[in-house]
């Protein structure tokens, strides 16, 4: 049973004979009753204190859980944004080296075109030399049989060898 300061100052105590001093008794009591308020007081200030304290406490532990959430949120979406990062990385690999192919394969398909068209104009050279001189052969057999027929006489454009000459 917990005594409160009333009770103590109300308390009577039985005289007998031969008692203790009641005066002495009552100032002894009037200290303890004070050092007991004092301390019903600061149990009483403890008390809001620690019921402060633990209100604060409670917050904090929810913006603990808060930030604790937030992390976990963000460690998500940055793994989530590496995935995504190293995907798009592949995709973008993936795609330049189909553009290198297709740019490889066109440059081949180019050069092939190219040396073809090396190959045929060597040929259509050939052909024209061969033309040429066949057409240049033509003129001169021609020539040479209309000096036959005209029998080495010269034409009015030859020049006639000078006596001497």
């Amino acid at each position: 049973m917990r005594l409160t300061p009333i009770e103590i100052r109300q308390h009577r105590f039985h005289t007998r004979l031969r008692g203790f001093d009641i005066e002495e008794v009552k100032t002894f009591l009037d200290v303890v009753v004070g050092d007991f308020e004092e301390i019903v007081r600061e149990n009483a200030q403890l008390r809001r204190e620690a019921e402060k304290l633990a209100r604060e406490l409670d917050t904090f532990r929810g913006r603990e859980k808060t930030i604790q959430e937030t992390l976990t949120t963000v460690q998500t979406v940055v793994d989530q944004l590496r995935r995504t990062a190293i995907k798009e990385s592949e995709v973008l690999v993936a795609e330049a080296e189909l553009q290198a192919e297709r740019l490889m394969r066109e440059t081949h398909e180019e050069r092939s075109k190219v040396l073809h068209e090396i190959t045929e104009m060597r040929h259509a050279r050939n052909q024209l030399e061969n033309d040429l001189s066949r057409t240049l052969e033509g003129y001169t057999s021609l020539v040479e049989s209309y000096r036959a027929a005209r029998g080495g006489i010269p034409s009015y454009d030859e020049k006639k060898p000078e006596p001497g000459e």
